[in-house]
């Protein structure tokens, strides 16, 4: 039931950045490129191509030469099938649930229902099933992420007291907004690659001080993944930077860009663009109790929901939630107490496990409702303001020390992931 980490759907954000090529084409079989067995279609490159196009003309970016994107296109659809080879293989699979969801996320950013979001598509004449297929790939190289990059991440009991001892108030409770431009060095370079990127890296700030566009450097130059989103990164929470830019970005003014900063990974170029926040010192917990029904191999999809449903009703009539969670919840580490959650800080649970909690008042029971786990119903039993106290606070410290680290670790393994497989440009 806990995430330990939330992780985003990159390119989910707005209607453009999912739509495919709607224009007809001629010759579209041609092979641009092999990856490991795997053959990557002209068609598919122009999709991305177009798609992306259109995102910069959404957000008043002036993209680069046409071989230019598409050389930054052609690597990240490299890098997006070597993922989606290794989850396969792995047997990580999006289930409808978490599917609908996505779309849902998708249609509510864009101010609309899902059934209004697919009338829109349909109405461009772009097949939703396309829309299904990409949004299912980028869920799951996110559950892939989570799991390769997550298990080499370690956090120990020193780092978190280290953590804690050295936190910065402004650090802690400031989030800001960066833009990236990333020079990366090979794995195992040379002393004279690693002069050649930094050579690059100080041409390239250079420009940006003379008055050059960082978002078209960016998609032009750069080699991390926010490259075709012209550098532009998520906010993030100032205690979760990379270790090499929580020194620099809270001494940073807004639009002020950085020198290069070399990391393992290579030199990035930042420019802060916002910041926001202040100190927090309160915290609302939530006590709760759930009941968990799972579709299994002897119970369907249709049977479980029909289950939680009834179970839902006999506690409306008067039936003990507790006892109920005792007999029938699937979660066994909750129901030997009756479905007691104990308390907990919001960012606990999965985003439909929060959002349920977060809808229903205290001594009130939640609609059935679906999660990567299967059926639930809670009943919130109370809430509190708290003061953050040790405990919390190590857990929000070993947190963010992860998400500081996720980021080097994710260039890192991607680089091994790239430098492993059998690729071929055509």
């Amino acid at each position: 039931m806990k995430q330990f980490i939330a992780f985003f759907i990159g390119a989910i954000c707005s209607v453009s950045m999912i739509l495919p090529a709607q224009a007809s084409r001629e010759s579209l079989d041609q092979v641009v490129a092999v990856v490991n067995q795997e053959a990557l279609m002209q068609s598919e490159l122009e999709a991305k191509l177009d798609s992306v196009y259109q995102n910069l003309r959404q957000r008043n970016i002036a993209p680069p030469s046409r071989d230019t994107l598409r050389r930054q296109v052609l690597d990240r659809l490299i890098l997006d099938t070597i993922q989606t080879q290794q989850a396969e293989e792995s047997g990580m699979r999006v289930s409808d649930v978490e599917l609908n969801n996505a779309l849902t996320n998708v249609a509510r950013q864009n101010k609309m229902t899902l059934q209004q979001f697919r009338q829109v598509l349909e109405r461009q004449g772009v097949p939703f099933s396309s829309v299904q297929e990409q949004i299912s790939r980028e869920l799951l190289i996110s559950q892939l992420r989570q799991r390769r990059v997550g298990e080499r991440i370690r956090i120990s009991d020193q780092e978190v007291d280290n953590f804690l001892a050295q936190e910065k108030t402004e650090l802690s409770n400031t989030d800001y907004r960066l833009q990236q431009i990333t020079v990366a060095i090979p794995e195992k370079a040379t002393p004279q690659q690693v002069a050649d990127a930094d050579e690059k890296a100080q041409d390239i700030y250079q420009q940006l001080i003379k008055g050059a566009d960082f978002s078209q450097l960016a998609i032009r130059l750069s080699d991390d993944e926010y490259a075709l989103q012209g550098g532009e990164m998520d906010w993030r929470r100032g205690s979760e930077l990379p270790v090499i830019l929580a020194d620099q970005v809270p001494a940073m003014g807004i639009n002020e860009t950085s020198v290069p900063l070399r990391s393992p990974s290579g030199f990035h170029i930042i420019r802060l663009l916002e910041k926001r926040g202040g100190p927090t010192k309160l915290v609302t917990e939530t006590l709760a109790r759930h009941i968990l029904i799972k579709p299994t191999a002897l119970r369907t999809e249709a049977q479980a929901r029909v289950l939680i449903n009834k179970l839902r009703q006999r506690i409306q009539n008067g039936e003990d939630f507790a006892e109920l969670a005792l007999t029938y919840s699937d979660d066994k580490a909750s129901a030997g107490e009756g479905g007691n959650l104990g308390w907990a800080k919001p960012g606990k649970y999965v985003p439909q496990f929060e959002a349920a909690i977060s809808n229903t008042s205290v001594n009130g029971i939640s609609p059935a409702f679906r999660s990567q786990f299967g059926w639930h119903i809670l009943r919130v039993e109370g809430r509190r303001s708290q003061d953050i106290g040790d405990q919390v606070a190590r857990d929000q410290a070993r947190q963010q020390l992860f998400k500081r680290k996720f980021d080097t670790e994710l260039d890192n393994w991607l680089r091994e992931q790239k430098a492993a497989a059998y690729i071929e440009i055509r």
